[in-house]
């Protein structure tokens, strides 16, 4: 690590949104190893001030422990005045936080997507415009927001998630050209299946073939979230096979790409894994 780089991330913290647990937890750690101080965030009861301590203490940094239901976004501006109040200069925000669903449309109420969408795509720009002005003062600073491959596609009993890891990518191209001669990078990032928590390792585990080895842990996933972001690629698939699997998806017929995506939608429903309860 040279001098530039020490200074840095000695004066400098990354937020990452969603941080307890999973994918969050991975770029928390990733980053903590780069020798970033960090702001975790994540809801209450996951653990998150002993996670946080943990990684304090292992990494020689200072981490802030911030617990906060984003799903109501006026928290945005409290976890922003929080870090302002602190003094705490953001150099690197990932916006990781979001919830996922499958099952068919008419099955969750109206509530149940009202939270989907505000935490998947109302709190990342709510948090980009909040940092961006601090950020832009930076001589570096970086955004990442995690969108999906299903953002690709079109997915029955997931509607409304692709539609919000869609807008997600939208949104970042777009803001990336308004950003083109500042010091801000943004990267969008879009994993396939990752086995983030052991409701979606129930999914996975009998997955088979090519759809199995596509599957990613969350420290795959945060490494080459990182490294993408840092090299400043405007947008980033993780692992190999899915970028395969996303080329093939270019050139398949529509009829047998649809099919392939109902069998795997039916297969996940059959399973009747449930969201945690706090979800639904």
């Amino acid at each position: 690590m040279d001098q530039k780089k020490q200074v840095l991330n000695k004066n400098s913290y990354a937020l990452v949104t969603g941080s307890g647990q999973g994918i969050g937890f991975a770029f928390a750690e990733a980053l903590a190893k780069k020798g970033y101080n960090l702001v975790m965030v994540s809801l209450e009861g996951e653990g998150l001030p002993v996670t946080a301590s943990a990684l304090a203490e292992k990494y020689s940094i200072t981490v802030v422990p911030v617990e906060l239901d984003l799903c109501n976004a006026d928290n945005c501006g409290r976890l922003y005045n929080i870090v302002k109040e602190k003094g705490l200069q953001v150099s690197v925000l990932i916006n990781n936080a979001g919830i996922g669903s499958n099952a068919p449309f008419t099955d969750f109420d109206p509530v149940f997507y009202h939270k989907q969408i505000t935490l998947n795509t109302i709190v990342p720009v709510t948090l980009c415009r909040l940092v961006l002005p601090d950020m832009e003062k930076l001589p570096e600073a970086y955004i990442l927001n995690m969108a999906s491959m299903g953002a690709f596609f079109h997915m029955p009993h997931k509607e409304v998630y692709v539609a919000t890891k869609s807008f997600l990518i939208s949104f970042t191209r777009s803001l990336q050209f308004s950003l083109a001669k500042t010091s801000v990078s943004m990267t969008v990032l879009c994993p396939g299946s990752v086995n983030s928590n052991n409701r979606l390792k129930a999914i996975h585990a009998d997955m088979k073939g090519i759809a199995r080895r596509s599957v990613l842990d969350p420290h795959e996933v945060a490494e080459e979230g990182l490294n993408a972001l840092f090299r400043r690629k405007k947008i980033w698939v993780p692992g190999r096979v899915n970028r395969f699997l996303l080329q093939l998806n270019r050139i398949m017929p529509i009829q047998i790409k649809n099919a392939i995506i109902r069998r795997e939608m039916d297969r996940q429903e059959a399973l009747k894994i449930p969201l945690p309860k706090r979800l639904v």
